[in-house]
């Protein structure tokens, strides 16, 4: 039987067509699935490796993730809250990935021993969780359920001299106030760079206290990617929040935690009449000094939690009486922290629900955690090595062998 093929289409265009179009069907197969072809290797044989299907979904531009810490080394204050809770509340709402970390090995280097750490660590997640954090779009962590950060941190002592570290204000600052201290607080902001690049985050989100920190953080990150010649870890930027620096009601410093003088600062969870009895005692100048820095916060404080922008002139207050100044702001912050508060406690009757936040937490992040410390540990570990630098000797010298290093974990 032979195939009649009309006029001007010879039987060999024909041939090819019908190889194309069987051609194109095994493409249109093969891209359903991911195949590896493995060369001749070893004198064995060309094969393909076994078909893995793909993925339904593939992502081109990595979400941005942002990270914010907070010790439980006492009640959180109004200054904690404009600081840090309040931007990485809204940094969440807006759609970005927060980390929000309980940073309790932070909290044990502090002068006085925190013996009730597991109780204040509730208390502040319970604080967070009043504020707006919401564990369905946010990951509340506990620092100390992560070795990993540990570990980077142990990495990271390697790579930075302690002549850099003396040159960070903050680090100068204590060695100078007080040479007792321990070498937990004087490595504070190593172990904050571990926080940080353990957890692949872009974005810090933290007060202006912390901005030397940041710095060494970044410094940090590019020293090892220069050393590794490969970008093993993002080099964070600080979130720039419009924040501003809340100063001690007594007119010291910024406001604190450890401050011994609770009058000193505006707790979250603090009532109304005792909310009252503190701006009462709050610092001011005898000789009205509208642009004297306590008379300033006042100001900055009363337009914030008022809802007004914090940045404009304080020319609309360059007439008040004090005591009206402290009047108004009475009013705003006890209406601003009513429902913060009541929340709170209403938290604090449900431990469970707040350790069932921190699993939800350390069960989203642990993969995370733990694959950017194998990727750092693998980069070091071959790369650094390799190339005999400083990083290499040092920690060679101070584990003996290389090959603790080597061995794939467990």
């Amino acid at each position: 039987m032979s195939v009649r093929v009309s006029s001007g289409f010879p039987a060999t265009r024909l041939f090819w067509l019908i190889h194309a179009a069987v051609a194109l069907c095994l493409i249109i197969r093969a891209d359903t699935c991911s195949c590896v072809f493995v060369g001749r290797v070893n004198g064995r044989n060309a094969a393909f490796v076994a078909p893995q299907p793909r993925p339904a979904t593939r992502r081109s531009i990595p979400l941005m993730g942002a990270i914010a810490g907070i010790q439980p080394s006492g009640d959180l204050h109004i200054g904690n809250y404009i600081g840090c809770i309040h931007p990485a509340v809204q940094y969440q709402n807006d759609g970005g990935q927060l980390i929000f970390m309980i940073a309790d090995l932070h909290a044990t280097t502090g002068d006085e021993p925190i013996v009730d750490l597991r109780d204040r660590s509730l208390s502040t997640v319970a604080t967070l969780l009043a504020c707006g954090v919401d564990p369905e779009k946010a990951s509340v962590i506990l620092q100390s359920q992560f070795p990993e950060i540990l570990e980077l941190n142990w990495i990271l002592g390697t790579a930075v001299s302690l002549g850099r570290l003396r040159k960070r204000a903050n680090f100068a600052k204590r060695l100078v106030a007080q040479e007792s201290d321990s070498i937990g607080q004087c490595l504070y902001p190593l172990l904050m760079a571990a926080d940080v690049l353990c957890s692949d985050s872009d974005t810090i989100i933290a007060g202006d206290d912390q901005a030397c920190h940041i710095g060494l953080i970044r410094e940090v990150a590019n020293k090892l990617n220069r050393r590794i010649s490969q970008p093993v870890v993002k080099v964070p930027r600080r979130h720039r929040n419009g924040g501003f620096r809340v100063l001690s009601l007594d007119g010291a410093d910024k406001m604190s935690k450890s401050n011994s003088k609770e009058s000193s600062r505006i707790h979250l969870t603090d009532d109304d009449e005792t909310i009252l009895t503190k701006l009462r005692a709050a610092k001011t100048t005898s000789d009205n000094d509208q642009a004297a820095p306590e008379i300033t916060n006042l100001i900055k404080l009363l337009r914030f939690f008022s809802g007004e922008p914090v940045d404009e002139s304080d020319s609309g207050y360059s007439e008040i009486q004090y005591s009206e100044l402290k009047s108004q702001l009475h009013e705003a912050i006890s209406s601003y922290l009513q429902p913060i508060r009541t929340r709170y406690l209403e938290l604090m009757q449900n431990e469970a629900m707040l350790k069932e936040v921190l699993q939800l937490g350390r069960h989203r992040q642990q993969p995370v955690f733990s694959s950017a410390i194998e990727v750092k540990h693998v980069g070091a570990a071959f790369t650094i090595f390799s190339a005999s630098s400083e990083l290499a000797t040092i920690m060679s010298r101070k584990l003996n062998t290389v090959s603790l290093i080597h061995e794939p974990r467990q």
